[in-house]
């Protein structure tokens, strides 16, 4: 009998030291489970994940002077997207949820590129957008741009113009004349010969500096005496006329803004008073090209309450497998065929 006692008091004692040790165990395996999570919370991907933005009427972004406007009774919506960096969390969210997509960084981002200089970047392509779009819809409106500077946007490594003038410098003045356009510089050029030596005001980094440059020979000489530069102008409207976005970045909002300006200073409604949405960037030659995002602008549109989204015609197939309902989306090519399918919204 004492043995069988023996026995049974040692089971006894193993089965309290497992019960007192279990609930350390449990800690230690939520202890190290706290550890891959912070660790998966903290670990960045090389992934952006794309949704709706906020969304605005562009027409509330025009502002223009001394000129007859009609501001619109309908809307002509601007879409954004919404980009932001992901964990192994945010990603798993993100890849079940259908309005949201996962796209990788690279196809954005620069390598090595900070988020302030990315902030730069697509500020200075809205910048760019928004010239274009002023000068393709004036154009359209029958008025001319008026060149009002010209910039070096080349120097012949030839010519002696190298030693002393840049890329970037701004022409303000030959020999006492005044330069605006590329015309002027040509004209004043006019008298001189290879060799001369001609005075040139320019305008480098805010700083209004004076220098000497010899004049170069042509292929043809019989085309007269060249500094050894090619230029480009910068033009302005007839009028005061500026958009303001915002805070917004990026070339997207480029047709949209262009209409935007027609409708304003075109009377009668370009919607016929509904509610259009649209996205695509806008070239000189007023062809519409291809954006980011454009199934997250679909989203937004319709969510916005827009009865129409005009998209690129290249993101046409890709803006079809956006989750969406009723909104009707239509492919556009150029300005003449966003311009024509919204005048055609009044006979239907």
């Amino acid at each position: 009998m004492y043995p069988e006692v023996i026995v049974t008091l040692s089971n006894l004692d193993n089965q309290q030291e497992r019960r007192s040790s279990w609930p350390l165990y449990l800690v230690g395996a939520l202890f190290a489970a706290a550890i891959l999570v912070m660790a998966a919370w903290n670990i960045e991907l090389p992934y952006l994940a794309f949704s709706s933005g906020p969304v605005s009427d562009a027409a509330d972004a025009i502002v223009t002077e001394g000129v007859d406007v009609y501001p619109p009774d309908g809307e002509l919506l601007m879409l954004t997207v919404v980009s932001q960096d992901v964990n192994v969390f945010e990603a798993i969210i993100a890849g079940v949820d259908p309005t949201i997509d996962l796209v990788r960084k690279e196809a954005y981002r620069r390598e090595g590129e900070s988020d302030e200089d990315y902030r730069r970047r697509v500020l200075q392509q809205m910048n760019d957008s928004e010239t274009r779009a002023i000068t393709v819809a004036i154009d359209h409106l029958g008025y001319e741009m008026v060149p009002v500077e010209v910039l070096i946007t080349d120097v012949v490594e030839d010519k002696p113009a190298a030693e002393v003038l840049q890329i970037g410098d701004s022409v303000a003045a030959v020999e006492g004349i005044e330069i605006s356009s590329g015309a002027e510089l040509t004209a004043a050029l006019v008298g001189f010969e290879v060799g001369d030596v001609i005075e040139m005001e320019i305008i480098r980094e805010g700083s209004v500096q004076v220098v000497s440059v010899e004049l170069a020979a042509r292929d043809n000489p019989e085309d007269g005496p060249m500094i050894g530069i090619i230029v480009g102008e910068l033009t302005e409207p007839p009028f005061p006329l500026f958009i303001e976005p915002g805070n917004v970045g990026g070339p997207s909002a480029g047709m949209m803004h262009t209409l935007a300006i027609i409708d304003t200073l075109t009377p009668g409604e370009m919607t016929h008073g509904l509610v259009v949405a649209g996205t695509g960037t806008i070239q000189f030659d007023g062809t519409v090209g291809n954006i980011g995002g454009i199934r997250q602008k679909v989203v937004g549109a319709e969510a916005a309450g827009a009865s129409f989204i005009l998209v690129p015609a290249g993101n046409y197939d890709e803006a079809l497998t956006a989750e969406y309902d009723s909104i009707e989306i239509v492919p556009i090519n150029d300005l003449d065929e966003a311009i024509d399918f919204l005048q055609n919204l009044g006979a239907a």
